[in-house]
């Protein structure tokens, strides 16, 4: 049986922000079926009317965000994020993301950009930040490159209202945005897996993979086969990397994927117990009741 993909929800797919036609105080957004603008405006309570706290969303295209004001906490493939002001983030496509708090003086800019749409501007090249390198990341910046990132932006939306503007020049200007906040990467975290320690850059990888093939792998023999080292010493590289089991971090992954399909879709448990092998539904039940403390049926309708 093939895997049924979640629904997406308004903030979520460009084709969705338009059809909820979503709107925020201040700069109204540009929306299109290839790309969104956001220009800094508080989008609290939009995002409130849109995300429920605490659950898990799975997200379509590539979003590079800059945020102004406020913080909020998310979980972004897994790994938790504190994101406060001037900070520039990317979430890259399918990934999931969850809020966990969003402070109600939140102003952020961004984009969001369809993968085939963003190639095209960049001429068939991604810079490598963006190129499957990396699914995500916050990087906190100075109050100016913050503030490029935001002008950018807003120079992106008064630019698709001049009716003299052109594809090519829109499309150009997205891939500077998307260059510059590369150029901010290479600065502030492309050094980071040089430096850190040996655990952290295993762990670092060992998520990654766990993110890809959780769906099919549930086990520790294929992430230790995968980094071409023992189980046992990946057990515990991992939890001295972050205070918490291997196989708990492998566990977490799976019940993400299910919050996300019992939250967004209209699978059956025995859909999704098949579709994250597992060897019967009275099996994964037990395993998500395991982990959450609701069975999956409680926790689609709670």
């Amino acid at each position: 049986m093939s895997k049924q993909e979640p629904k997406r929800l308004p903030l979520s797919s460009l084709k969705e922000m338009i059809d909820a036609d979503f709107k925020t105080q201040g700069v109204s957004p540009y929306l299109s079926p290839d790309f969104a603008i956001v220009c800094g405006s508080n989008t609290y309570l939009e995002i409130r009317n849109i995300f429920e706290l605490s659950v898990p969303y799975r997200v379509d295209d590539f979003r590079f965000i800059a945020f102004h004001k406020g913080d909020v906490d998310v979980t972004a493939n897994l790994l938790k994020y504190h994101v406060s002001d001037n900070a520039v983030g990317f979430m890259g496509n399918g990934g999931i993301i969850q809020m966990d708090r969003i402070s109600s003086d939140v102003v952020m800019s961004g984009i969001v950009v369809k993968e085939d749409y963003l190639r095209r501007a960049m001429g068939g090249r991604l810079p490598a930040t963006f190129n499957g390198r990396l699914h995500n990341f916050y990087l906190q910046v100075t109050d100016r490159e913050c503030d490029i990132v935001g002008r950018m932006v807003l120079t992106l939306r008064v630019m698709v209202e001049d009716g003299q503007c052109g594809h090519e020049a829109r499309a150009s200007m997205i891939a500077a945005i998307v260059n510059y906040i590369a150029e901010l990467y290479e600065h502030y975290g492309a050094d980071v897996p040089a430096t850190q320690s040996r655990q952290q850059d295993v762990f670092n990888r060992f998520i990654a993979l766990v993110n890809e093939h959780c769906f099919v792998h549930h086990t520790l023999d294929f992430y230790a086969d995968k980094l071409c080292i023992t189980q046992r010493y990946l057990g515990s590289l991992v939890k001295q990397a972050s205070g918490t089991t291997a196989k708990e971090w492998i566990d977490r992954a799976l019940v993400n994927e299910a919050k996300v399909a019992l939250k967004h879709s209209d699978v059956t448990i025995a859909q999704l117990a098949e579709n994250l092998s597992f060897p019967n539904p009275a099996f994964f039940s037990k395993f998500f009741k395991r982990m959450t403390g609701v069975t999956p049926s409680q926790y689609k309708h709670q």
